[in-house]
């Protein structure tokens, strides 16, 4: 069975797309863009770990209208790894945080729609109660 990414899925179903995203660096695989409608953009980056298994590995970013709404990295198996961080429309601070092997790690910053921030502790995906 071939293993296909979602953002492979996005590009096969007609997305447009381009090779090479400028400033967007890839350590493993080649650049990708793609339009996803509603003025959002993503860059992100493909890499084919084994014949017929393609991964998105490396930095996610997302883009609306100009502005930047989401960055993200992943490991080499495709899992969250590393800082994460969501922004609004108006690009102000969604969430900011770490994952660890697709598991939120650490300390987490997220700002409900009133804008107030609050900072959770996950280790290993679990939630930390004060």
């Amino acid at each position: 069975m071939r293993k296909i990414s979602l953002i492979l899925l996005l590009l096969a179903s007609g997305f447009p797309y381009l090779l090479d995203a400028g400033e967007f660096t890839c350590t493993q695989g080649k650049r990708v863009s793609a339009d996803l409608g509603d003025g959002v953009i993503m860059h992100t980056c493909l890499w084919e770990k084994a014949p017929d298994v393609i991964l998105r590995t490396g930095p996610l970013e997302l883009i609306k209208n100009g502005v930047l709404i989401l960055k993200m990295q992943t490991n080499s198996n495709g899992k969250l790894h590393g800082e994460y961080t969501s922004w609004n429309d108006a690009g102000e601070l969604i969430e900011n945080g770490n994952y660890r092997n697709g598991l939120k790690h650490g300390a987490w910053l997220t700002t409900s729609k009133n804008g107030l921030r609050e900072t959770r502790h996950y280790n290993n995906g679990i939630l930390h109660q004060p």
